[in-house]
């Protein structure tokens, strides 16, 4: 990933990041709280911690992460076997993807919060190239995000 694009990635989520924190507090403002409700202020705060944990797990950091991950598991794989390391992880990111989207659906929490602050993170711990293949997916992704915010405040 070239230097450029992990600088708008990481850019995009710490800007998101900003702007969930932002809006966390204006919900907990007495004089603002009635205009949050109206824009559905934590359906909106998920989406950008989302956001901003995509941009900051796909710079050369989750990639870094997922080479840790797989060479640990590539390690214990004789103990425990070939593809329980793969298993266990797929299986811990599919549960807090499908948690999340079922609380976004039926009502945002502190939990959901912060799954989606790990569910991109637990994306690219999956050993091997579906981890490494998810860290470039979300890579792209905060590219083309960022890129596009760019764009539209003209740069």
């Amino acid at each position: 990933m070239p230097v450029i694009d992990a600088g708008i990635s990481a850019a995009t989520g710490g800007t998101c990041l900003g702007a969930a924190g932002v809006l966390y507090v204006a919900d907990r403002l007495p004089w603002i709280n009635k205009f949050a409700a109206k824009i559905k202020s934590p359906q909106i705060q998920v989406a950008l911690i989302l956001a901003a944990s995509v941009g900051l797990a796909s710079t050369p950091v989750g990639l870094v992460l997922n080479s840790l991950v797989t060479r640990v598991n590539g390690m214990v794989s004789s103990l425990v076997g070939e593809w329980t390391g793969f298993g266990i992880t797929f299986a811990l990111a599919l549960t807090a993807l499908l948690w999340l989207i079922s609380d976004f659906m039926s009502g945002v929490q502190t939990r959901t919060l912060i799954l989606a602050a790990l569910t991109p993170v637990l994306c690219v711990m999956i050993p091997g190239t579906v981890g490494e293949g998810a860290a470039s997916t979300l890579g792209f992704i905060a590219t083309q995000v960022g890129s596009l915010v760019a764009w539209l405040m003209g740069g």
